[in-house]
């Protein structure tokens, strides 16, 4: 296998090398190639004849000028022996012109003692019997044995590249033939680079390979479009209209490229700048197919031509400012745009014949512009394409991972808390029942102690400690219980009035509380946690209160609509309003931000009983049946306001 391919790559050096031969000189001859270039293609062939032209090698390479480009081509024999092959009717000499898409080109022969025109190009329908490749072909009619002077006249819209070969009919297949496997390598490759898209694309519907599909689309059709096969096979259709095709075809390939790495790059947050300069080359592909349609070709593939350089500068910013894409993609991005900008460089400075190296010329010219088969962008798609999805499977990796880390902390938080939970659960009820005990044992003792007033005091002195390391448990136990997430249990109608008046009762400054309730005011919400809320709020009330009355507000409001009116909950059907205020000393006044944290409490009371959890436990008990806390500080009065909805 290695010996066929090294084999059919011998028989291309080959043929290349004999077709350098051919295209050099033809034997017994001397060729001499000048040209001149007439900017406002004013000039007949008379008045050529009398212009300076000027002398040229290889391919003629003028960029984007317009205008026609004369070339003249002296012929001498220098074969006195005559043993060379001579042109005759038999073996005329083939002069071959390309590349296919020149406009016009007109071959001026004097003969006859006249001047004889013919012409060719991709505006003229053509037969392929005598060049069957992507040259135009003329047959000179030039003496074997006199001098003899032809004159090209080529117009093109295009990028002007003039290439031309002169060689003896006898040889014309060794000058065909590497030009044929060239074209139907590129057709081959191109094709293939889409079919592979095609196929990529349907496994994985990413929008990159989507427009990479379309790109090469444009390829195919634009190697059919340079050659000549897209005339042929349309050989019904006026050479005009295909031309215009194949210059859509053109900006269709550049409108492409910008899309290629739109595709590549818009997934990754660019900024706003870049979206804008997309949208401004797609635009501007837009102008050149308008253009082009509407018969200025050469404007149109001229800003065809700029778009196609600018592209990578925008490219490249975007690249640049993204944000999300891994370093990997990062970096086939800027190597891919930086082969972009350098083919599209040195293909630049041989067009405009800056530069001038033969093998560049032909690789340049048939590989990268005009005969793109797409390889090496298929190349850095595919690259493209492969180190996104690895990326994404390594980031998908490492989400689950950190799933899972998430789950397994949960789990032990979980258990943590369980832990606790259960720990609190077992040390209340573990204390409790001692301190039932001692609650007996000291109804006992304030009995026995009654005429006794010294043993009785200290009795009530211990009876106020248990109390407080009851509440104390209560609160703490509230607070486990609250802080799990759960519904609130039944609801039910509590009247306002026989409530709190029951609640200010059990309290032991219960004379200072004064209750301004409005008449028929109920409560319609879960009783233990109203019970948590007025617990709290008047018990803080009592213990830190500034001497005098605290004053407890009930207000009822309207219900907003008429279903609400409707229905009967023993009540009023608006929401409940209560307000408790006590008088605070200037010092005392606490810190509102922190009122409601577990745990705070004001430096002037550490000494007091409590620690500090009581107006948590109204927050979080609140937040449970949907009612809302809020704290003021009015004139020395602290005010608790509690919404509670009906």
């Amino acid at each position: 296998m290695h010996l066929h391919l090294l084999s059919r790559l011998a028989l291309g050096v080959l043929l290349c090398f004999l077709n350098t031969l051919c295209c050099a000189s033809v034997p017994g001859y001397d060729i001499e190639r000048t040209y001149l270039h007439d900017a406002q293609n004013q000039a007949s062939i008379d008045a050529i004849t009398q212009a300076p032209f000027a002398p040229f090698s290889g391919d003629l390479r003028m960029g984007l000028q317009q205008g026609a480009t004369w070339i003249r081509f002296h012929i001498e024999h220098n074969d006195p022996s005559g043993k060379r092959a001579v042109a005759d009717a038999g073996n005329p000499f083939i002069l071959r012109v390309g590349p296919y898409t020149l406009d016009q080109v007109d071959l001026y022969e004097n003969y006859g003692g006249s001047w004889h025109v013919s012409r060719a190009g991709d505006r003229q329908h053509r037969s392929m019997d005598k060049c069957p490749d992507d040259l135009h072909c003329f047959s000179l009619h030039t003496d074997a044995h006199e001098p003899s002077t032809v004159y090209l006249k080529v117009q093109t819209q295009g990028m002007r590249l003039i290439e031309t070969e002169l060689t003896l009919e006898d040889r014309l297949a060794l000058a065909v033939a590497p030009r044929v496997a060239r074209i139907s390598a590129a057709l081959a490759l191109a094709n293939g680079l889409l079919l592979l898209g095609l196929l990529f694309f349907a496994m994985q519907r990413s929008r990159l390979l989507h427009f990479y599909c379309w790109y090469q689309a444009s390829v195919v059709l634009l190697v059919y479009a340079s050659t000549g096969l897209l005339a042929e096979r349309f050989s019904a259709v006026s050479p005009q209209a295909v031309e215009t095709l194949g210059n859509l075809i053109q900006v269709a390939r550049v409108f492409a490229v910008v899309l290629l790495g739109w595709a590549a790059i818009a997934a990754y947050h660019p900024p706003r700048a870049y979206r804008i300069l997309f949208y401004l080359l797609l635009l501007c592909c837009t102008t050149n197919a308008v253009l082009i349609g509407v018969g200025y070709a050469h404007l149109g593939l001229s800003f065809n031509y700029l778009v196609l350089g600018i592209n990578p500068l925008v490219q490249l910013y975007g690249a640049m400012r993204t944000s999300g894409n891994s370093r990997e993609l990062k970096r086939i991005i800027y190597a891919a745009y930086g082969c972009y900008l350098a083919a599209l460089t040195l293909g630049s400075l041989v067009a405009f014949d800056l530069l001038y190296f033969n093998p560049l010329t032909g690789a340049l010219q048939n590989l990268a512009d005009w005969r793109l088969n797409g390889v090496a962008v298929g190349i850095f798609v595919l690259l493209y394409v492969n180190s996104e999805e690895t990326s994404k499977k390594l980031l998908n990796l490492r989400e689950v991972q950190a799933l899972r880390i998430e789950a397994l902390q949960a789990k032990s938080q979980r258990e943590i808390l369980n832990e606790r939970n259960t720990l609190i659960d077992v040390l209340t009820h573990e204390l409790k029942t001692p301190l039932g005990t001692m609650r007996f044992a000291l109804a006992s003792l304030k009995r026995d102690l009654g005429a006794n007033p010294d043993s009785l005091q200290r009795v009530k002195h211990i009876d106020a400690s248990v109390k407080r390391m009851d509440t104390i448990i209560e609160h703490v136990a509230a607070s486990v219980k609250l802080d799990e997430p759960c519904p609130p249990g039944q609801f039910e109608t509590l009247p306002a009035a026989p409530l709190l008046a029951q609640l200010t009762q059990d309290l032991q400054d219960f004379e200072r509380f004064k209750l301004h309730i409005d008449e028929g005011a109920t409560f319609y919400t879960d009783r233990h946690l109203l019970l948590q809320i007025l617990e709290n709020l008047l018990s803080n009330a009592e213990k830190y209160s500034a001497p005098g009355d605290i004053l407890v507000f009930v207000r009822t409001t309207p219900a907003h609509d008429a279903q609400a009116q409707t229905e009967d909950h023993g009540g009023s059907r608006g929401p409940i309003h209560l307000e408790i205020c006590n008088r605070v000393a200037p010092d005392n006044v606490p810190d509102a931000e922190r009122l409601f944290e577990r745990y705070y409490r004001h430096t002037n009371v550490l000494g007091m009983p409590g620690i500090g959890i009581g107006l948590h436990l109204v927050r979080v008990a609140a937040d449970h049946i949907g009612a809302t806390v809020h704290y003021r500080f009015e004139n020395g009065w602290a005010i608790f306001e509690v919404r509670i909805p009906n």
